[in-house]
């Protein structure tokens, strides 16, 4: 039996009803600020209502299907925000290394350094010491668990200091 347009915008509005808080929920706990998280929210919910046609309740219920829709949406949205910055295109003061490194290595050494590590790593590390972005942050900019920011900063800290060792 096939439903009018009004039944399944019905019950469309109804599904809405019922799993609006979850989704909210789930978006918001990844989501910048409230205005991110209605941004996106309102965004999954259109793309679900424009593609309501293809919901099969017997695959996931209508809450998982419009937060599988919700992540790509968090994903594009923060995708198109992120500016890819080329290090060699930073002002020198802003490469400066934090109070706690060795002072005295001079810019050249540190591009050398930073070449040594892959883009996701010289992301991570602009990001942490030019930004000065905490971990959570940067794993909420770049759609990763704060424990892996932790793992690839330490990773490539490591990268660095192996680098640094062998050009003495």
């Amino acid at each position: 039996m096939t439903q009018s347009p009004s039944d399944r915008e019905r019950e469309f509005t109804r599904l809405y009803n019922e799993s609006f808080a979850t989704v909210y929920g789930f978006v918001r706990a990844r989501a910048a600020c409230d205005a991110d998280a209605q941004d996106i929210v309102s965004e999954a919910f259109l793309k679900a209502a424009r593609s309501f046609d293809s919901f099969d309740p017997t695959r996931a219920g209508f809450s998982t299907w419009v937060i599988a829709i919700a992540k790509n949406c968090l994903v594009s949205h923060y995708r198109k925000e992120r500016t890819l910055v080329v290090l060699d295109d930073v002002p020198e003061p802003l490469l400066e290394l934090a109070p706690e490194q060795d002072a005295s290595l001079d810019l050249m050494l540190i591009k050398q350094l930073l070449a040594c590590l892959d883009q996701k790593e010289r992301e991570i590390v602009a990001l942490k010491y030019r930004d000065g972005m905490r971990n959570a942050r940067i794993a909420q900019e770049l759609c990763m668990k704060p424990s892996t920011v932790s793992t690839k900063l330490a990773r490539a800290l490591e990268k660095m200091r192996r680098a640094a060792e062998r050009s003495q």
